[in-house]
């Protein structure tokens, strides 16, 4: 337990602390060798040089945890021997004979009692073909295992028991996902414990070297060799599978902080993905905008014809001609003069100045001219004199009309 908290800190600090440290030796070594200056921290080069280095540093670090993971497995009882696992019962016995005459607690005293002990009850027991098939896969376990004799029990005893491991681990991954913020780690951690459950599936069902032997009755189980077999040939299935644990473990761990750094684009909320999400919104905004724009001006054009002379049916508005074509020079000249107007009013409006005030106090002194006439002209008594500025606004030419 504790060596997995010292690896759970290890991969929250060391990686940035050791890229940090390195990349800053590499710029200083560059810049005296090829005198070129370091990149500034908030550049893109200065990015890609910390991805780099940040990529070397975890490459490295993995190697070390994997040969820790490796180093921290006890040795079996065919390393204690000198043999392979693979070797025949006679070369087991003549191993054991030359380990008892130099571990026997007669020569190295009570301190080696145990140990010889434990080699001792190892070898009388593994004498079985069915147990050494067990052990191997299973470790020194079995050998407790009193109530299995055949092979079927033991492989059903010891892959019960192997499943434990498996639903711990799969509940612990569900239950992060649950609770941690969605993200593309979540799949590739599944992907890693499907190919360590996979891969383990593989190493316990699969023929071994120390299966019985050939006989009349008995055909020859061929075995082919792993990767981890030409790692540690003296090792057996049971530490394959130990290793393996281990290495799931850094490595699901190396997933949560490898990955922002090298894959910044998979990760939610990057610049890049930003600029990608609002560049495809705004193209889709300039679509609708054009789309408006075409309904709107087919309604205008509907309007327009409205004026002319003589009466459009529906059907032929899909080939309306263009305005200018069929409206009369008179009825363009009024258009253009009061499209005019309201291009010079909305300019006047949303100006601020002395020509926007001079607007309002011509419109306001029009308006009040025009209600006391119409008073006077019904005989009605003036309204008392109003204080400010009229809100109503008309088009300037439309007051001469």
């Amino acid at each position: 337990m504790s060596a997995a908290l010292f690896r759970i800190v290890g991969w929250s600090y060391l990686p940035d602390f050791a890229t940090k440290q390195a990349l800053r030796v590499i710029h200083q070594t560059s810049s005296s060798i090829f005198h070129r200056p370091p990149p500034d921290p908030r550049t893109p080069a200065y990015a890609l040089h910390y991805r780099l280095t940040f990529a070397a540093v975890v490459l490295c670090y993995l190697i070390y945890n994997f040969f820790e993971a490796s180093g921290s497995i006890t040795n079996n009882f065919y390393e204690l021997l000198g043999v392979y696992p693979n070797s025949s019962d006679a070369t087991l016995k003549t191993a054991f004979r030359g380990f008892a005459r130099k571990y026997h607690p007669d020569r190295v005293g009570p301190s080696g009692e145990a140990l010889f002990i434990e080699v001792r009850d190892a070898f009388e027991a593994l004498k079985d073909p069915v147990v050494r098939f067990a052990y191997d896969r299973f470790g020194p376990d079995v050998l407790k295992w009193k109530e299995c004799t055949t092979m079927r029990e033991y492989l059903r005893r010891g892959l019960l028991s192997s499943s434990l491991y498996h639903v711990m681990t799969g509940a612990g991954l569900i239950l992060f996902s649950a609770i941690g913020k969605p993200s593309p780690i979540v799949a590739w951690r599944y992907l890693l414990f499907l190919c360590l459950f996979a891969s383990e599936l593989y190493l316990l069902l699969a023929p071994s070297p120390s299966t019985l032997p050939p006989g009349p009755f008995v055909d020859a189980a061929t075995s082919h060799a792993t990767i981890l077999n030409v790692i540690f040939p003296k090792r057996i299935v049971h530490q394959h599978v130990l290793l393996l644990h281990q290495v799931f473990f850094f490595l699901s761990v190396a997933l949560s902080r490898v990955a922002p750094v090298l894959f910044p684009s998979l990760m939610r909320g990057d610049p890049i993905m930003d600029q990608q999400i609002v560049r495809a919104m705004a193209e889709r905004l300039g679509a609708l905008a054009k789309a408006t724009e075409w309904e709107f001006s087919i309604m205008l054009d509907t309007e327009l014809l409205a004026i002319h002379e003589t009466p459009m049916v529906t059907s032929e508005l899909s080939t309306l001609p263009q305005p200018h074509d069929v409206l009369k020079s008179d009825i363009m000249h009024a258009l253009t003069m009061e499209m005019e107007d309201v291009v010079v009013e909305n300019k006047l409006k949303s100006e601020v100045g002395p020509v926007k005030t001079a607007w309002d106090f011509a419109v306001s002194q029009e308006m009040r001219r025009r209600v006391q006439g119409w008073r006077l002209q019904n005989k009605l008594p003036s309204p008392p004199p109003e204080t400010g500025q009229a809100k109503i606004h008309n088009r300037a030419r439309s007051l001469s009309f």
